[in-house]
């Protein structure tokens, strides 16, 4: 029996609230990977395939951590598979890209979203430093999105088709079953990410193309 929207919005409240010293500490961390790529000039492939795979099944964990409804088992048994195929993606060395203006502008959108998912904590200053990044689905899903739109094709189908069809169903979830109107975003993330995703393997085409021509 699927439980009541009032008590499904209850419990993710409850797991942000209990969950807020751990959320800042996803937050520094993300922060710090993010200090390190603006050092590098270069997007940090391997160790965000890493994060985000370590926020999904951080986030998986928490959904059981307090247990009292099947949904949040449900949740587990679906995000933490996720997580482990981003550490997959993690380890098989992907190429590194060069994001475009356009790519860097959208993902990070993206990710400030999930940074200040304005939901289940108490705004202003609690989205600030406690917004439930790696605590509950949305945000965390957000996030993973964000990564794919920065790295083009640099994460494999095994890892990407699959984000895509768990963030769809939790953000249908969200918008139209839970009303939580900024869930709209997750929606649009799918599919932008699917568009960016495609247009990463024209622009390798092109490439390629280019390459062939020249060598002729």
């Amino acid at each position: 029996m699927i439980p009541k929207a009032e008590e499904i919005l209850q419990h993710l409240t409850t797991i942000a609230t209990q969950s807020m010293a751990f959320a800042l500490f996803i937050r520094l961390t993300l922060l710090g990977l993010l200090a390190v790529s603006v050092a590098r000039r270069r997007v940090l492939v391997e160790y965000l395939a890493g994060y985000v795979g370590f926020v999904l099944v951080a986030a998986s964990i928490a959904a059981i951590g307090y247990y009292d409804k099947t949904t949040n088992l449900f949740t587990f048994v679906v995000l933490f598979p996720l997580g482990l195929l981003w550490g997959r993606e993690a380890l098989v060395s992907p190429p590194r890209p060069r994001p475009g203006a356009l790519r860097i502008a959208v993902a990070s959108a993206l990710g400030l979203f999930a940074f200040f998912y304005p939901h289940f904590v108490k705004p202003p200053w609690e989205v600030l430093a406690f917004a439930p990044l790696g605590i509950v689905p949305c945000p965390t899903l957000a996030l993973a999105l964000a990564a794919v739109i920065l790295t083009k094709r640099s994460y494999t189908l095994y890892g990407v088709l699959p984000t895509w069809i768990v963030a769809a169903f939790y953000g249908v979830v969200g918008v139209f079953y839970l009303e939580v109107g900024v869930d709209w975003a997750l929606l649009a993330a799918v599919a932008v990410s699917v568009v960016f995703y495609l247009a990463g393997k024209s622009d390798d085409t092109r490439r390629k193309g280019k390459r062939f021509k020249r060598k002729r």
